[in-house]
């Protein structure tokens, strides 16, 4: 087992500072110089930022503001967070029938002496999405407030995105679902967008725009919509994001630069996607934005579709990779409410080593997606996904049951490993230990859940190349001591310079 020790420190670099005060955070190297870094939480050799942000390709990370890092500028161990949505009792008892609003949270950060916190928070995210191969936030607007004003969510975006780095864009979506049929408003959010350079802007001009649910109005509406900015100047390239977008695409063309879909966090759904953005070229002649989901658990609505650990994120990666998708729309940046984040996460422990799987995986498949061809793995790399409990475990302190939609429940452990040279993967668990032999490259290793701590390994030649224990405990059907549910698929890496952390 190895423990985290001096060698981790460039992994925590490369990474961000989260866990200390802001006077003493530190930009990743990566950010610091345009230059290729070595990072021992990806398997690969980071390219050099400039080559991600010169592709044709680009991917978002839909950004939904109701979650920052920080939500009062208090100390993370008493804040909202864990005072209100992780505490079954919190907000007055208002989800103590699901067990708690979340069951997770953003990673702690400490308390910021600046005036303008909020703003320096969301400068932090966008280095820590740069970091991971993210060229942009997809910000979803709900309301007029959230664009009104220098401190409004938008244009703090804007002005952290432009601060950071210039080549970092801003895709503005306004969210029918929250502002319906309202087009002034509407019309209002994407031209306070419009006004920033930091609003990502096709290559002929036009402001790039999409929209969550954009099929909830008529193709007629949008174009209302779209002569009141033409009144005002700004001319639109439209990429609607659909809930199913095959459905409305005929009517929409006309309108549309291109289409997106929100998808669904499912293997077999996310793979089924890779025909998409070929009918998008062929048969309307449009762009198309993959969406990528890692997983979706809903505690507020007692609801999860089953990730099958890993699997729906690699295989919606993989379905915007092989399917020649044109952009990438990473469903969600920061939606801790359905779980979907790829922003590190954590508990009410605030331990800085349990939710950082999918954020790190993602460099991979975003470099690959971006520059046309598959990293080269450096170095050994174990990540692994997998449950607190079994998906039909006891919950006696929430009335409210879980329900799994268009999916059958998984309960598995798995290590996702990339390998240098062809190795022996071992999992370890209530005693028992389970091997696979595997190939250089990547390889998934999948074991039934058990009660108890699983420890993952890799061995090659005889000799024991590194292993560390998974920093979360299993339960069994008797389920989690707190009496709640939690179907979080809790996630991270280690390598021989130990385990990843913040």
């Amino acid at each position: 087992m190895i423990d985290r020790t001096p060698a981790m420190i460039n992994c925590l670099l490369v990474l961000i500072g989260m866990i200390m005060a802001h006077e003493s955070r530190a930009l990743p190297p990566s950010q610091n110089a345009n230059m290729p870094s070595s990072d021992s939480c990806v398997p690969f050799l980071m390219p050099d930022p400039e080559a991600l942000f010169n592709s044709s390709k680009k991917v978002f990370a839909h950004y939904f503001y109701p979650f920052p890092l920080s939500m009062q500028n208090k100390s993370p161990s008493d804040d909202y967070y864990n005072a209100n949505y992780l505490n079954k009792n919190g907000e007055s008892g208002k989800w103590l029938a699901k067990g708690g609003f979340l069951r997770q949270r953003p990673l702690p950060i400490g308390v910021n002496s600046e005036s303008n916190w909020r703003q320096s928070n969301m400068q932090q995210e966008v280095r820590m999405a740069i970091s991971r191969g993210i060229t942009g936030f997809s910000i979803d607007i709900m309301s007029p407030k959230d664009v009104a004003g220098a401190d409004s969510h938008l244009q703090q975006l804007l002005s952290a995105a432009q601060s950071v780095d210039k080549r970092f864009k801003i895709l503005v979506m306004p969210d029918i679902a929250a502002l319906k049929a309202d087009a002034d408003t509407v019309v209002k959010v994407i031209a306070a967008a419009a006004a920033s350079p930091a609003a990502y802007r096709i290559a002929d001009g036009r402001l790039a725009v999409s929209a969550f649910n954009a099929g909830a109005n008529s193709p007629d509406w949008w174009s209302g919509v779209f002569g009141q900015l033409k009144s005002r100047g700004i001319a639109v390239a439209f990429v609607p994001t659909f809930l199913g977008w095959k459905g409305q695409a005929s009517a929409f063309a006309p309108i549309s630069y291109g289409f997106a879909d929100w998808g669904t966090a499912t293997a077999h759904a996310a793979e089924s996607m890779k025909g998409d953005p070929d009918i998008a070229h062929k048969q309307y002649g449009k762009i198309y934005m993959m969406p990528v989901d890692p997983q979706q658990y809903r505690p507020k609505d007692s609801i999860y579709w089953e990730a099958g650990n890993s699997a729906a994120f690699r295989n919606a990666w993989m379905s915007a990779i092989n399917g020649g998708a044109d952009w990438v729309q990473l469903v969600t940046w920061s939606d801790f409410s359905e779980s979907s984040q790829i922003q590190p996460y954590t508990d009410a422990t605030l331990r800085t080593d349990i939710g950082t799987g999918f954020y790190n995986l993602n460099a991979y498949f975003a470099t690959w997606f971006l520059t046309g061809k598959q990293p080269t793995i450096t170095h050994d790399v174990l990540y692994y996904f997998y449950r607190r409990e079994p998906t039909n475990a006891a919950s006696a302190a929430q009335s409210a049951p879980n329900k799994i939609v268009n999916s059958a429940p998984e309960d598995n452990v798995e290590v996702l490993a990339f390998l240098t040279a062809p190795g022996e993967l071992k999992i370890t668990i209530a005693g028992q230990s389970a091997t696979q032999n595997a190939p250089a490259g990547l390889t998934s290793f999948k074991v039934p859940t058990a009660a108890g701590t699983p420890v993952f390994s890799l061995t090659r030649g005889g000799s024991q190349v590194f292993s560390f224990p998974g920093p979360v405990q299993i339960f069994g059907s008797g389920g989690l001591p707190s009496g709640i549910i939690d179907m979080t698929y809790w996630s991270g890496s280690g390598s021989k310079n130990g385990v990843c952390a913040f």
